[in-house]
């Protein structure tokens, strides 16, 4: 039996895991992020590392922004612009093989592995957050394309190319959360379960914007379905563990389609499902590819064969 060190990292919080080769979580933990420096961040991660070392047989990291499938160094870094140009091979004290991968395709990859895409050939993950993330998967292949910038929907545009009308804030479950617990002048603005307590209450304005969001992340999957013909899409995020949030937008999806017969009766409707795995989505991802036979990437064949 083989265990493995996940990470997740995140802008507020770091979570890390054993995972053994079986997809079961055998503990998991949670910390704030450090966001001093890079040095102070990689020594805390090295510290990590370290209490683990006899256990594990392979290190996977979940990260926010671009990740070269060469080379695994990062660009960009999201809320922690430090991570840019960070490779964790050269950083860290190990010679444990690690695998490195974007918080989205880290998330596609669970959901492949053991989830709603395990017996998909062809599908899209859909991340639901502060923006949009994606993992477009296609015979069963993760999608890079020539840049590691497939599945980036949050550039797309709403009709107009300013920072509002990209699909990244039309389709923000964050930004949702906060407007309905503004309006009603809640405490606590991230208060989801409490929101979505006001939706299935029925209060007016919380109905709207939520029928508004789904609506947003309804059309992005139109849009999508287009051009990828996928069999399903799997809605992933804290939030889809709300069940009307999948129904919302399987409602919306439909509502779309009655506007135009012409649509309605040229394309096939895909599933439009939830994921599997929620938030420990990218735990599971970040060590995926030490059990799944994928070979995309000359560096993790060779770093990755353990």
């Amino acid at each position: 039996m083989k265990t493995y060190l996940a990470f997740d990292i995140g802008g507020t919080k770091l979570k890390y895991a054993l995972i053994n080769n079986q997809g079961q979580m055998l503990k998991k933990y949670s910390e704030d992020t450090v966001k001093t420096s890079q040095a102070d961040f990689l020594n805390r991660f090295n510290e990590i590392i370290q209490n683990f070392k006899t256990q594990i047989s392979g290190i996977g990291i979940s990260v926010p922004g671009k990740v070269d499938t060469k080379n695994q160094k990062i660009s960009f870094g999201g809320s922690l612009p430090f991570l840019d140009g960070v490779s964790f091979n050269d950083s860290l004290d190990t010679q444990l093989p690690i695998f490195v991968e974007n918080d989205a395709k880290s998330a596609t990859l669970a959901e492949m592995w053991q989830g709603s895409l395990s017996n998909i050939s062809n599908g899209v993950m859909l991340v639901l957050g502060t923006a949009i993330g994606s993992g477009i998967v296609l015979n069963h292949q993760l999608v890079y394309g020539s840049n590691q910038q497939a599945g980036e929907v949050s550039f797309m545009s709403y009709g107009q190319f300013d920072k509002e009308h990209l699909m990244g804030g039309k389709s923000s479950a964050v930004a949702l959360i906060q407007d309905i617990a503004q309006h009603y002048q809640l405490d606590n603005i991230d208060d989801g379960p409490k929101v979505f307590e006001l939706i299935t209450n029925n209060k007016t304005y919380a109905v709207k914007q939520f029928r508004e969001f789904c609506r947003n992340v309804a059309l992005l999957i139109h849009n999508m379905q287009t051009v990828l013909d996928v069999d399903c899409y799997v809605i992933g995020g804290g939030i889809s563990r709300q069940k009307i949030v999948v129904a919302g937008i399987n409602q919306a999806f439909d509502d779309l389609r009655s506007e135009n017969d012409f649509v309605n009766n040229t394309l096939m409707k895909p599933q439009i499902v939830s994921s599997k795995l929620y938030n420990e989505a990218n735990l599971f991802g970040a060590v995926s590819r030490f059990e799944m036979n994928f070979n995309q990437t000359q560096d993790f064949k060779k770093v990755g064969n353990i």
